[in-house]
């Protein structure tokens, strides 16, 4: 009788394949992680920019018309970037023009630098969050 010959594939075999797989999936493992966040971060910003944006309209729809209104519209919104966690130096508040519809509604736009928070995909998210708001004075 001969011997047989029986061939085992070794461990070796089996690190290298699992190697292969982990590098052709790792891409797309990290932009979904990675997009994850970076959406995410997008829609937080999103939400603090409408929420300050409906309180500076809200403020100014309870103030008397002057310059201070204006003051107290900017630093509503500040307050509230400032609560949630984001720096109010980087938005830009505006009230082009602060009374609309005769005098009798107030509009606030905010913008907010949002971008990529990984750099991983920044060019699929939105660079700013912008919010308007209008609200009629009381």
């Amino acid at each position: 009788m001969g011997h047989l010959n029986i061939v085992r594939r070794g461990r070796d075999d089996e690190t290298g394949a699992a190697a292969v797989e982990f590098a052709i999936v790792l891409p797309l493992l990290l932009m979904l992680v990675l997009g994850g966040l970076d959406w995410g971060y997008y829609f937080f910003v999103a939400q603090v920019t409408t929420n300050a944006a409906r309180e500076g309209a809200r403020a100014g729809s309870l103030e008397l018309v002057d310059s201070a209104t204006n003051n107290a519209v900017i630093a509503t919104v500040a307050n509230y970037l400032q609560r949630a966690g984001l720096d109010p130096n980087r938005a830009t508040v505006t009230t082009p023009p602060f009374l609309v519809d005769g005098g009798d509604t107030v509009r606030v736009d905010v913008v907010y630098p949002a971008g990529s928070l990984t750099g991983f995909i920044k060019v699929i998210v939105p660079a700013n969050a912008h919010a308007t708001s209008e609200m009629r004075r009381h």
